[in-house]
């Protein structure tokens, strides 16, 4: 601060330098002490003059001396002609410092001898400011360094702030707490990395939510793998279980017969009753090659256009004769020209197994109604036989693989236990929507697909 204070007293002292020259070039010397006097009263500097004979004097002055003025300036004088000479180094008893003045040359009006202004700086002010700046720096460097800290504490709070929740959030994120969010509104490039972080978390949020899902759906599905491996296995074991029971009885009369022991004598009569055993055999293992082939993992679904109210009647007129020698009533109420886009074999399976158990539990003078209609682009079927009730706590069975809703769970009175779980398993392909119940008459089955 004291060099920049001298410097520029030293670069406004020499302009009014170069001022003055420019008004002394277009004088006289004796008209030149207007001039002088006007610079020594703006400035606190000491001017010289060398004359052209290299003798040092005071420039000429109109200004008195009194008690207040310096006396390097103000010198007194009996006329204006009165020129005071020094040697050099003292002028009128007054010492001056030369090795600090700075000379300049210039030339009175109508003079062609070049004269030198010498100019020596007032330091005692320059001094007097390096003082003053000494006493007060410890004081002024205490407040610049409680200035700096208080800026800096402030400043790094501003940044350290957003980066503290930048930090706080990428804890937040790593325990898995993906709904906070920063504050992206600043522009700079703490704000584009909020904004990047803030981007990452909706991204982690929803690719997140994308693995829940998948994981939830991968549960399922290994959940129900799991009960078809179970369901496969029960239905080996009561497959297994089903074909032992006849294929002894077979055993059993075939050897009492080539033993020809007692009553097997008579081969004609087990031999009918042989070749009743292996036909149901085979319609039960159909039943199981049918279900397997449901089941396969490359299996689709065989679908045709065809109406469906034909085959309706075709199954039941192959049914008609058992019906009637059974003393049944069979009420047919089917549309015409029923259209469906289906796996006809298939349904022709659902439609044969629904007649075959009306016909097997239907009690002798009940009817067997049918019911076949289009609604809504549905097709809406429905049979149900009379004179007969199922238990309620059976309802929910009936389409498990070998259940028989009879008590004894013979084969004799339930069948196989197979024909409406087959039911069921092509409607389920079919997307159909299909239930059993009791009725005030009996029971219906009825399906909508």
């Amino acid at each position: 601060m004291p060099a920049a204070y001298s410097s520029e007293l030293d670069r406004t002292l020499e302009q009014e330098v170069f001022q003055l020259i420019e008004q002394l070039n277009t004088t006289t010397f004796e008209d030149s002490s207007p001039y002088f006097d006007k610079f020594a009263m703006n400035n606190s500097a000491t001017l010289l003059l060398r004359l052209p004979d290299g003798t040092v004097v005071v420039p000429p002055s109109n200004l008195t001396a009194d008690s207040n003025s310096d006396p390097n300036i103000a010198i007194a004088k009996e006329n204006e002609e009165t020129i005071y000479i020094g040697d050099g180094e003292t002028i009128l008893g007054v010492s001056y410092d030369l090795s600090k003045a700075k000379e300049y040359t210039f030339s009175y009006m109508k003079s062609e001898q070049q004269c030198t202004l010498i100019v020596i700086g007032e330091i005692e002010t320059v001094n007097q400011v390096i003082v003053v700046l000494l006493k007060i720096l410890p004081w002024l460097i205490c407040a610049i360094i409680g200035i700096s800290a208080l800026a800096a504490f402030l400043y790094s709070r501003y940044i350290t702030k957003p980066i503290v929740a930048i930090s706080t959030l990428s804890k937040k994120m790593a325990n898995m707490e993906l709904e906070h969010r920063c504050d992206d509104s600043r522009n700079d490039e703490i704000g584009i990395l909020a904004n990047s972080f803030n981007e990452m978390a909706k991204k982690l949020s929803r690719t997140l939510e994308e693995l829940q899902s998948a994981n939830k759906s991968l549960k399922k599905d290994i959940d129900k793998e799991r009960e078809l491996d179970q369901q496969r296995m029960v239905f080996f074991s009561a497959v297994s279980h089903e074909l032992k029971t006849p294929v002894t009885a077979l055993q059993g009369q075939l050897e009492g017969m080539l033993q020809n022991y007692g009553s097997y004598k008579n081969r004609d009569k087990y031999l009918a009753r042989s070749l009743a055993i292996t036909q149901s055999m085979e319609h039960t293992i159909q039943k199981i090659v049918t279900i397997s082939h449901l089941d396969a993992s490359d299996f689709s679904l065989h679908a045709e256009v065809f109406d469906f109210s034909e085959v309706v009647r075709e199954i039941a007129a192959e049914y008609i004769d058992l019906i009637e020698q059974k003393g049944l009533n069979l009420e047919m109420n089917v549309a015409d020209k029923v259209i469906t886009n289906a796996d006809k074999k298939l349904i022709e399976k659902v439609i044969s197994n629904l007649f075959s158990n009306a016909l097997r539990y239907s009690p002798n003078g009940e009817r067997i109604v049918v019911n076949l209609a289009l609604k809504n682009q549905r097709i809406e079927f429905s049979l149900y036989n009379t004179g007969v009730h199922i238990q309620e706590d059976a309802l929910s069975h009936l389409f498990e693989a070998f259940y028989r809703a009879d008590g004894s769970r013979s084969r004799q009175t339930g069948g196989t236990g197979l024909g409406l779980y087959l039911v069921g398993r092509i409607l389920e392909q079919h997307h159909a929507i299909f239930q059993i119940r009791n009725i005030d008459l009996g029971v219906e089955f009825c399906f909508s697909m």
